[in-house]
């Protein structure tokens, strides 16, 4: 299957030359786990055809609840390898580099090299320093990052412009949570608070629980800021991207959706 059969659907939204920005991008995802997984398989199949994933972890049946290539014969094998096998079915034409010792202090500088955007979707219990010094270097990279942790029947999304504000307050959220048991008030009031408390006291194991609706609505998010930042400006129809300190909130189950400038939250405090 050709490139173009493949995305004849898209063409009349995405354009030929939205196709083609696309394809010459590069994306590296750490961490192939239900939003990372996703979102390879997702941005594959809108037209991204350069891909570096890493993820040092293997299919085990706790993630057939959520991510999309973990299935009965997968059990066992590496995620980034999967996911890799899984791209390449889907286009032959697509470039895919894995680092299946995962993301570590020794390789950020390689596995970022070259990238466009950088989606971090490194385990809970992954030390602070490495995913804030990943942050640290993919800004350094002029790399557009982007972060999607999934809170129950939803997520709070997070992207960052190099030219805009860093991922301080994803970085400062997530250590908080880990080290003093507590999330910033406006998490109880967008999700189900009983839902908050299970996953802030399971950060002590590092096991967040999940269902599957998270990591859709995570990838549904974040896929679409990553398109409308390598295509506005250039593409009919494609707005600038949802940047920090605005931050998306959105809780299906509760019915909620906002887009919060948290450094007016901050300041209301």
């Amino acid at each position: 299957m050709s490139k173009d059969e493949m995305l004849n659907r898209s063409m009349p939204l995405l354009t030929a030359a939205g196709i083609e920005t696309l394809a010459g991008c590069s994306v590296v995802i750490a961490g192939c786990g239900g939003v990372g997984g996703a979102m390879a398989l997702t941005l594959c199949r809108m037209g991204v055809q350069t891909f570096r994933l890493a993820d040092p972890g293997v299919f085990d049946p706790p993630d057939m609840n959520r991510q999309w290539a973990a299935t009965g014969s997968s059990m066992g094998r590496n995620k980034a390898l999967v996911y890799r096998e899984l791209i390449l079915d889907l286009n032959p034409l697509a470039k895919v580099e894995i680092y299946v010792e995962g993301v570590t202090d020794h390789n950020q500088a390689e596995f970022l090299s070259g990238a466009d955007i950088m989606v971090d979707c490194l385990d809970a219990n992954v030390p602070h320093s490495l995913r804030e010094s990943l942050h640290r270097k993919a800004r350094q990279l002029g790399i557009f990052s982007v972060v999607g942790p999934i809170m129950g029947f939803g997520c709070f999304a997070l992207c960052s412009s190099p030219q805009g504000l860093a991922m301080d307050y994803w970085l400062q959220t997530l250590k908080a949570a880990k080290e003093q048991g507590t999330l910033p008030p406006i998490f109880d009031q967008i999700f189900v608070p009983q839902h908050m408390q299970a996953i802030v006291k399971s950060l002590e194991i590092g096991k967040v629980p999940t269902v599957a609706v998270g990591p859709l609505i995570a990838t549904s998010l974040l896929a679409t800021e990553c398109v409308n930042y390598l295509l506005h400006g250039t593409t009919p129809g494609f707005r600038a991207p949802i940047v920090l300190p605005n931050v998306m909130f959105f809780d299906l189950n509760r019915m909620n959706y906002k887009v919060i400038d948290i450094s007016a939250l901050d300041a209301s405090a």
